[in-house]
């Protein structure tokens, strides 16, 4: 008897307290309920549209033809451009391009004369967004597009155009404000011109741009 009371003893105060639990339980059952899950953050590229216009340093690389390298025709120069963005997903957009460079001479010029270069450029692409909601937005692009370059030589207007079968740039922006981001971006372009100044016996070969600039975003539905 003296043990069965022993083990009367040591399961009471126990059960008082699963019995207590249960009452508080049964009068306060909201005590005992999971914490509301964790809200996720604002979508802030599906469905809105955006300008992008740009600023940057254009350095021609490769070559214009099979004899001549594009350093030869035309030199680095200023380049203006504008990214026309709408967000097709919370992390994907798709967008068009427009970019107009000024050109320095090249190293052929001759002395004396004025051999500057314009260069305009335009294609269309899909971007990638690593976040989304965040002050600072960083991002991926890649796509394609067509490029022409113009400039005189010997006071004869040369062209050369063609497909652009690559572009990547990689960039990101901050917001000082909530519609409006700022911050650099790299640009690589490489491709062929197809068609070229009629006089040039040479054949294609391949071209290449590099970008480095800046980039603002205006995103009034941001």
């Amino acid at each position: 008897m003296l043990r069965l009371s022993k083990h009367l003893v040591a399961v009471l105060p126990a059960s008082a307290l699963l019995l207590g639990s249960a009452t508080v339980s049964a009068q306060d059952p909201g005590a005992w309920k999971l914490p509301p899950p964790i809200s996720a953050a604002p979508d802030d590229l599906s469905g809105h549209f955006m300008v992008a216009p740009r600023v940057s340093w254009l350095v021609p690389m490769g070559s214009a033809d099979s004899l001549r390298p594009q350093r030869s025709i035309t030199g680095t120069g200023a380049a203006f451009g504008l990214d026309l963005v709408y967000g097709i997903s919370r992390y994907v957009d798709v967008h068009g391009r427009f970019d107009y460079g000024m050109l320095g001479r090249g190293s052929d010029c001759p002395a004396g004369q004025d051999c500057t270069g314009r260069a305009t450029a335009f294609g269309l692409g899909l971007g990638y967004h690593l976040v989304n909601g965040a002050a600072f937005d960083p991002w991926l692009q890649a796509g394609i597009g067509y490029r022409m370059i113009t400039f005189d030589q010997a006071g004869t207007k040369q062209t050369y155009g063609g497909l652009e079968w690559l572009h990547l740039a990689i960039g990101g922006e901050w917001y000082a404000a909530r519609w409006f981001g700022v911050g650099p971006y790299f640009a690589l372009d490489v491709g062929q011109y197809s068609s070229r100044p009629s006089d040039t016996q040479a054949d294609s070969s391949i071209h290449s741009f590099l970008s480095l600039g800046m980039r603002g975003v205006i995103d009034p539905a941001r």
